[in-house]
């Protein structure tokens, strides 16, 4: 069934080549995201993310692109979308060497994608604590592009990293939402094995801002009814 799965997504795919990243993942992070696409629908959607720790650097995406990104990687030629395969589209690459966050996102069958410098988060560390599994968890906040986050992240993994572009706390981020519950990342497990990440690098590198103007046209272009685009980055 797995196999059929990853068949049907790459049946639809056009032509190109792929150039890639591989690296070990030793540690990889399983959250559950909710998330609210139409700011006037009351409907959440659901997905489970995925970020892959390295030496160094890390890869947060959808966690069911890990299959397709292993076949694809091992062909000369393969096929891109059509439409997107994942309703978490986007790709967040961090390489803690450079400090520097790359995103990348598939937009009408071409990769775009950005840089920018990581850590850009300012957060106020709070006292007040929760436990998350079986992890005891201290409460952060920042203000991030138009929208106010609480996180809650663990000193008992001296990681600084979390989801999307979520870093720079004193432990790794198990929980992370904004102040309207709009997008809610919380973890559902932690694996501790080695993993061959596969990172695409075929990027057709663009201005933020005209990236998010692009992908809003693409939806709205792409869309039987109207809907209202809601960006986790609204500035």
């Amino acid at each position: 069934m797995k196999k059929l799965f990853v068949l049907v997504l790459l049946s639809s795919y056009g032509t190109f080549l792929c150039q890639k990243n591989i690296f070990t993942s030793t540690t990889q992070i399983v959250y559950g995201l909710d998330f609210k696409s139409d700011s006037t629908q009351a409907k959440k959607n659901n997905e489970i993310v995925c970020l892959y720790i390295g030496d160094k650097q890390s890869v947060f995406q959808d966690e069911k692109r890990y299959k397709v990104d292993s076949i694809i990687a091992s062909q000369k030629y393969t096929q891109l979308p059509s439409k997107p395969m994942f309703r978490v589209n986007h790709v967040i690459f961090k390489d803690f060497k450079k400090s520097e966050t790359t995103f990348s996102e598939m937009v009408d069958k071409v990769i775009f994608g950005y840089r920018e410098p990581l850590n850009q988060m300012k957060w106020k560390l709070g006292t007040e604590k929760k436990n998350i599994l079986t992890y005891e968890c201290y409460k952060a906040e920042t203000t991030f592009r138009g929208r106010h986050y609480i996180a809650w992240y663990t000193k008992d993994i001296p990681i600084s990293d979390g989801p999307y572009k979520f870093a720079g706390l004193p432990g790794l981020i198990l929980e992370v939402y904004d102040d309207k519950d709009h997008f809610h990342y919380k973890l559902l497990q932690i694996i501790n094995r080695p993993k061959e990440i596969v990172y695409n690098t075929n990027i057709n590198f663009i201005n933020r801002i005209k990236l998010l103007e692009s992908k809003m046209s693409n939806i709205q272009r792409n869309s039987k009814v109207a809907i209202k685009f809601n960006p986790m980055e609204k500035e």
